[in-house]
């Protein structure tokens, strides 16, 4: 009997862990609840906390990707369009690169929560659109879109794909910059 209660309890932990799903799966400031893929970051800054929303309305006015930002009590929801990575800042060639990443346009959503001397930003819905060629004789491209969690996840939803962990990363960081109040470039006109 006792030399089947190791093997009952390896059955026992397996079934566990795939009757919880993708609940908790967390790389890299990407983490999967219910179904959806959030990335959370947290920005420290030196201010109140109302001398840091003006700084978060500024940085979120200044970027091109940010639409329909609206104010609520405690933070700032809107929507990323026609966002882009810049692959090549980070290190990348085309060859190494999913298309996806590489000439991709993402959409999403996120919100600004703002605090004393910190600001979380968390970005959900993220969707991207690649064109694809087409293969045949006259080499057409169709544009093609899917969901980011369904790109990063196995098919079995449990775990996220060991081969996209550097993209991931890449995804993160490039997260990281564009929300950061320190790299926002404020264009004034000039006279």
């Amino acid at each position: 009997m006792t030399r089947f209660l190791p093997f009952f309890f390896s059955v026992l932990c397996l079934l566990t862990a795939t009757h919880t799903q993708v609940t908790g799966q967390k790389f890299d400031h990407f983490e999967v609840e219910s179904d959806e893929l959030y990335w959370r970051f947290d920005f420290e800054y030196k201010g109140s906390r109302d001398s840091l929303r003006k700084e978060v309305v500024q940085m979120l006015k200044s970027k091109f990707f940010t639409f329909n930002v609206t104010r609520n009590e405690v933070s700032y929801t809107g929507e990323i369009m026609h966002y882009q990575v810049n692959c090549e800042k980070y290190g990348r060639t085309y060859f190494n690169t999913p298309r996806m990443y590489w000439d991709g346009e993402w959409t999403g959503k996120f919100v600004v929560d703002v605090f004393d001397n910190i600001y979380r930003v968390t970005i959900y819905a993220l969707y991207y659109e690649k064109m694809e060629r087409s293969t045949g004789y006259y080499r057409t491209e169709r544009p093609v879109r899917g969901r980011y969690i369904d790109a990063v996840l196995k098919k079995n939803k449990t775990e996220f794909k060991k081969g996209e962990f550097s993209n991931m990363q890449m995804m993160s960081v490039a997260l990281k910059d564009d929300f950061d109040i320190r790299n926002t470039h404020l264009y004034y006109p000039t006279k």
